[in-house]
């Protein structure tokens, strides 16, 4: 039975409003937000005391606030909407850089009078960042590829930089006899020269990593395009071809971002949208044409479009 039309000059029926839900529901992210204000607060009185001792343990109970806080408010963050996600994708890593270049700054603070403890905090940022640092949610790995390329490469830098400023200041404190003051001078210059070397290739891995994968990706995309359309006949040796083609984006995806050491560092995707797309490869590979096809396609559209601003052939 259809509705009657409604008469011309007549109000559109009103939705029922949704039921509001209860405040307690939104626990996780009021727990977060306070936590990041009580950081916040802390961090502040530790700039401004003038006792070291009480500014180092207001620094360390703000690192576990916001340790805490992260936790907390992560599972309410991976499980929004895809709006919400769009949002808010940017306020995870601006609260990191945030507490960070706080730490940063507490640190250059401490570095006149305490040049021991701004080393040691200094340090601490490149130990933690090394430990795995800040996590971003599985979902929209496709889409956020192209900043990952880029901010994963800059925190790289920016915790070596860290890490070698932190260590010069330890190494300055060492009880050396005058004697030696050239050799420690050495050990320092050294240290930051490598730092420079060390922060070029870094940024030098990110545009072959992205030339490799546009290079790769498009081959795979090709290689299915001709199984999808090829002659019966031929479609054992494009089976093959494609297979081939796979294996070396595949490869080229289970590398890290920002480093060659795989026990660290940001993935070109996660593991498990990594796992799914093998899937949909595989399925497209023994089915040309069908529904996979165009999905693994639709994918790798996706990660050319992300590498395109950091395509370097010669680098």
């Amino acid at each position: 039975m259809t509705s009657e039309p409604a008469p011309p000059g007549a109000r559109p029926a009103l939705r029922p409003l949704r039921p509001l839900r209860p405040l307690w529901s939104f626990w996780r992210p009021l727990a977060g937000a306070a936590g990041t204000g009580a950081v916040l607060t802390l961090t502040a009185a530790a700039l401004n005391t003038t006792s070291l001792p009480l500014s180092r343990g207001l620094a360390a109970l703000s690192a576990l606030l916001l340790l805490g806080s992260y936790w907390v408010a992560a599972p309410w963050f991976i499980a929004r909407s895809e709006t919400w996600h769009r949002v808010i994708t940017y306020v995870p890593m601006t609260a990191y850089v945030t507490a960070v270049g706080l730490v940063v700054a507490a640190a250059l603070s401490f570095l006149p009078d305490d040049p021991m403890t701004a080393g040691s905090a200094l340090l601490m940022i490149w130990i933690f960042h090394i430990g795995g640092g800040i996590r971003e949610p599985t979902s929209f790995a496709y889409e956020r590829l192209r900043g990952r390329l880029t901010w994963a490469a800059a925190l790289q830098v920016a915790a070596m930089c860290c890490g070698t400023v932190g260590a010069v200041c330890l190494i300055r404190t060492l009880p050396v006899p005058g004697r030696y003051a050239p050799a420690v001078f050495a050990a320092c210059l050294s240290v930051v020269i490598g730092l420079v070397v060390s922060s070029k290739k870094v940024f030098e891995r990110v545009r072959k990593l992205a030339t490799q994968l546009d290079d790769r990706a498009e081959n795979l995309e090709r290689h299915l395009t001709r199984l999808s359309r090829g002659a019966a006949a031929d479609r054992d040796q494009l089976r093959n071809a494609a297979e081939d083609a796979w294996d070396d984006l595949h490869r080229t995806l289970r590398n890290k971002v920002e480093t060659g050491f795989h026990l660290y560092g940001t993935s070109v995707l996660p593991p498990a949208r990594l796992r799914t797309l093998a899937a949909l490869v595989t399925e497209a590979i023994a089915n040309p044409g069908g529904s996979a096809y165009r999905e693994v396609t639709e994918r790798l559209t996706v990660i050319r479009a992300a590498c395109t601003s950091k395509i370097d052939t010669v680098a």
